[in-house]
């Protein structure tokens, strides 16, 4: 199999294998793939759902929703989170509102919020880009936020713009930086689109999943020199809603790698740990 000296991650978020298949996106697939059928552990609270920033933060930290302590996309801080969350607050409405009104507004979660080391405290050099519940730009969920007020179009349109400048800071960091031994970087261009376009447009859909094919290509012939596991996770796929109005996550989850290896991850948190040993 040859020596792996370092392990690149493509993090994509709501990566459907299924469609995947469907497409034959070789270079999603890659030489070796498989599902991970999600624990209810990593489900939001309320829409019975796997949950984003519950399963990133486990993925990087090797801890499980109930010990690394992130629940939500939006947090406050730590201390406003420990008040907002007591019984006698948790309750009241209008509370975002009050806040916004003296400038304190939510972003979204990462590492000042976790409580444990992640594989970039652990593993050097490594280089995160903008890794949901590490370093993601605030900036960018904002800009999806005020866009989907203004509808359906401007929504993916504005998400295509926010995926480019991912990209651009993916080559980027790549250029800075040419020793790693981890490097990470994160897209959500499929979780945007595939709740917007799974029911009801296809080809927009299938432009998204022919992006990020495209993506992993160029991604594996700038980084893959022979001694690089070239690692893809999404956290969950997509199906459509009971309604058929838009798209919900699924209950499995999609891995592929770039070699025969005989491995197979059984809960998110085996990424932390094999990781580590793979750079060993």
């Amino acid at each position: 199999m040859g020596d792996i000296m370092r392990v690149f991650v493509l993090g994509v978020d709501g990566l459907d294998y299924y469609l995947a298949l469907k497409w034959n996106l070789k270079w999603l697939l890659q030489k070796k793939n498989g599902l991970i059928w999600i624990d209810k552990e990593y489900y939001h609270d309320k829409s019975n759902e796997p949950y984003t920033p519950k399963i990133w933060a486990s993925i990087i930290t090797g801890k499980r929703p109930s010990e690394h302590g992130i629940k939500y996309l939006q947090v406050w801080g730590k201390n406003l989170e420990k008040i907002r969350w007591l019984p006698v607050i948790r309750h009241i409405k209008g509370k975002r509102r009050l806040l916004s009104m003296f400038g304190i507004k939510p972003r979204v979660p990462d590492k000042r919020d976790l409580k444990f080391n992640t594989l970039f405290d652990i593993i050097k050099p490594s280089v995160a880009v903008n890794v949901i519940c590490y370093n993601d730009k605030n900036e960018y969920h904002v800009r999806l936020r005020r866009a989907i007020k203004k509808g359906t179009k401007e929504y993916i349109r504005e998400a295509w713009t926010v995926h480019k400048l991912r990209v651009a800071d993916t080559f980027e960091a790549l250029e800075r930086h040419e020793k790693w031994k981890l490097f990470m970087t994160y897209f959500n261009l499929l979780d945007i689109i595939g709740h917007v376009c799974i029911s009801k447009c296809n080809i927009e859909l299938r432009k998204a999943y022919l992006e990020m094919n495209n993506l992993s290509r160029k991604l594996h012939e700038l980084v893959d020199s022979g001694d690089t596991l070239f690692l893809i996770i999404s956290d969950h796929g997509m199906i459509p809603s009971e309604d058929g109005t838009t798209g919900k996550h699924s209950n499995y989850a999609f891995w592929s790698i770039n070699r025969e290896y005989e491995w197979k991850p059984k809960d998110f948190t085996d990424f932390f740990y094999k990781i580590q040993e793979w750079v060993k």
